[in-house]
C-alpha cells in the first residue's frame, strides 16, 4: 500500500531558475566567507612591525594628553582615546576588542589614569617564572617623570574580532538582497526563450515531426533545439520505415493467404481422394508458409526493439554450434546439401544465446536454400582472446557485388531465382549483429565459388 501511494503520487520538477540563483547565491557566500577569514587572519595574526607601528601612531596622539594636570588627566585621555576610536571608525561595541590599552603612571609608581581595559597592574612588569609575556609594551615620556605604557595583547582571541565581522556581515545585508533581485530578475528574463519554445511546442499537433523552427538562435539553446531536431528526424525515419514495413508485410501475407485460401476452397469442393489430397498437401505448404513468415516478422520486430535485448551469459559456443547445425541437418540432407562444421571441442564465451541462434539459423538455412543440389555448406568458429567469429560458407552460385548491400534489406530477393523465402533472413542477422555489436562482413565461399558471411564478436 505504501508503495502504491509514493508511486502515484505527482512529480515535482526542480526549478532551473531557482537552482542558477542558488549558485549565485552560494558563489556571493562563499566570496564573503573567503573577506570574513582573510579580515580574521588580518586581525588574529598582526606581524610585530604592524603592531609597533600602531603603538607609535597612538602614542602621538596620548603623549600630549599624558602630561596634563592631574584632575584632567582621565578625561584628557578618554577623549583622545575617543577621537582615535573615531578616526578608525569604531567604536566601545565594535573594535574596542582590537584597540590598544594604556597605563600612565608617575616617578612615584602610582597609576594616575588607564583604559578601561587596562589592568591595574605594570603592563611593562616581568612575567612570573615559566610564564610568557602577555602583552606587546611601548614606553613614552610625557614629562613630569610620568611613563605612558600602550599595550596590545600578543594573543588576540576570535571572539574580539567577532564584532567586527558581525557589522561586515549586516553591511553586506543590503548587498545580498540586491544580488539576490538582480539575480531573480535576470535569471527569469533570460530563461524566458526557453520557455516561450516549451509553449511553441506543447501547442504542435500530435504527429507533427517537423523540424522546431526559432525566431532568434542563443547559444545556450542551440545544442538543445540541434537535438530535438535530430530527435524529431529520426523519429520521422522511424516511423516511415515501419510505414513502410507494414505495407511490405501486408503485401507478402496477401500472396501466401490467397494461396492458402484457394486451396482451402478447393479442398471443400474436390470429390476425388487424390485431387483432395494434393489439395490438402499445398494447403499445409501454404500454411507452413504463412507461418515461417510470421515467425520471421517476430524475429525482427524484436531484433529491431533494443528495449527487448536478451542478457549476455557465459555458455559453450561450440557445443550451441553443433547444436543449431544438427536441427538442420535434416533441411540439408532434404536438398541434396553437404553440411559441415569445424569447430573446437569447446569455446566458451559471453554471448546472448537466442541472437547467436537466430543468425546461425539464418545464414545456414539460406545457404542450404539458395545452393543447387550436391553443394556445401560450411559452419566455421574461431575463438581467440581478441574475440569470436562464426562464419557460414558455401560453394553455390555466389551474389554480384551491386547486391551485396541489398540482401539486407527487408523483403528484398535476389532476381532470377526460383528458391520462395520470406526476404527477411539475413535482414534479421544484420538488426541483430548491430543489436549484439558485433561485426558481419562478407567472405569467400568454398572452393573458390559461393558466399561468405562472418559474424564476429569482439572480446567476446
Amino acid at each position: 500500500m505504501s508503495g502504491a501511494s509514493i508511486s502515484n503520487r505527482p512529480w515535482a520538477p526542480r526549478s532551473l531558475s531557482g537552482r542558477l540563483i542558488a549558485w549565485q547565491a552560494l558563489a556571493l557566500l562563499l566570496a564573503w566567507l573567503a573577506l570574513a577569514a582573510l579580515l580574521t587572519l588580518r586581525v588574529v595574526a598582526w606581524g610585530t612591525d604592524e603592531v609597533e607601528t600602531r603603538l607609535q601612531q597612538m602614542g602621538t596622539v596620548l603623549v600630549a594628553a599624558a602630561g596634563s594636570p592631574e584632575p584632567e588627566l582621565a578625561q584628557r585621555l578618554a577623549d583622545a582615546d575617543r577621537a582615535v576610536m573615531a578616526l578608525l571608525g569604531l567604536d566601545d561595541d565594535v573594535g574596542a576588542g582590537l584597540h590598544p590599552i594604556y597605563q600612565v603612571w608617575d616617578a612615584e609608581g602610582r597609576l594616575l589614569a588607564r583604559s578601561p581595559r587596562a589592568p591595574a597592574t605594570r603592563l611593562d612588569a616581568a612575567p612570573a617564572p615559566g610564564e610568557n609575556p602577555a602583552w606587546v609594551v611601548r614606553r613614552l615620556d610625557p614629562g613630569q617623570g610620568r611613563a605612558l605604557l600602550l599595550a596590545e595583547p600578543r594573543e588576540i582571541p576570535l571572539s574580539a574580532a567577532m564584532p567586527v565581522l558581525w557589522l561586515i556581515l549586516t553591511s553586506q545585508l543590503g548587498v545580498f538582497v540586491w544580488h539576490g533581485l538582480g539575480s531573480w530578475i535576470s535569471v527569469r528574463v533570460g530563461l524566458r526563450p526557453l520557455a516561450q519554445r516549451a509553449q511553441r511546442i506543447a501547442r504542435r499537433p500530435a504527429g507533427d515531426l517537423a523540424p522546431v523552427q526559432v525566431d532568434r538562435l542563443y547559444t545556450e539553446t542551440a545544442p538543445l533545439v540541434s537535438a530535438l531536431n535530430g530527435l524529431l528526424s529520426r523519429e520521422g525515419q522511424r516511423l516511415e520505415a515501419e510505414r513502410r514495413f507494414l505495407a511490405d508485410a501486408a503485401h507478402e501475407l496477401r500472396t501466401p493467404l490467397a494461396a492458402v485460401n484457394a486451396q482451402a476452397h478447393l479442398l471443400l469442393s474436390e470429390q476425388e481422394p487424390q485431387a483432395r489430397h494434393e489439395a490438402a498437401q499445398a494447403l499445409r505448404a501454404g500454411v507452413a508458409r504463412v507461418s515461417h513468415l510470421l515467425a520471421q516478422l517476430l524475429t525482427l520486430a524484436r531484433a529491431e526493439t533494443s528495449a527487448l535485448t536478451p542478457r549476455a551469459e557465459r555458455l559453450d559456443a561450440a557445443a550451441l554450434l553443433r547444436e543449431r547445425v544438427a536441427m538442420l541437418a535434416p533441411l540439408a540432407r532434404q536438398r541434396g546439401i553437404q553440411l559441415e562444421m569445424q569447430a573446437p571441442e569447446s569455446c566458451e564465451a559471453q554471448l546472448e544465446r537466442s541472437g547467436l541462434c537466430s543468425m546461425v539459423d539464418n545464414l545456414v538455412d539460406n545457404a542450404i536454400r539458395y545452393s543447387p543440389p550436391g553443394a556445401r555448406v560450411e559452419v566455421a568458429l574461431d575463438g581467440s582472446p581478441a574475440g569470436l567469429s562464426v562464419t557460414v560458407r558455401d560453394n553455390g552460385p555466389g551474389l554480384a557485388l551491386e547486391q551485396r548491400e541489398r540482401v539486407f534489406e527487408r523483403f528484398y530477393r535476389v532476381p532470377g531465382t526460383s528458391e520462395q523465402g520470406t526476404g527477411l533472413g539475413l535482414a534479421i542477422v544484420k538488426r541483430i549483429a548491430e543489436r549484439e555489436r558485433a561485426t558481419l562482413d562478407f567472405v569467400e565461399g568454398l572452393d573458390g565459388r559461393g558466399l561468405g558471411l562472418r559474424i564476429s564478436y569482439p572480446n567476446a
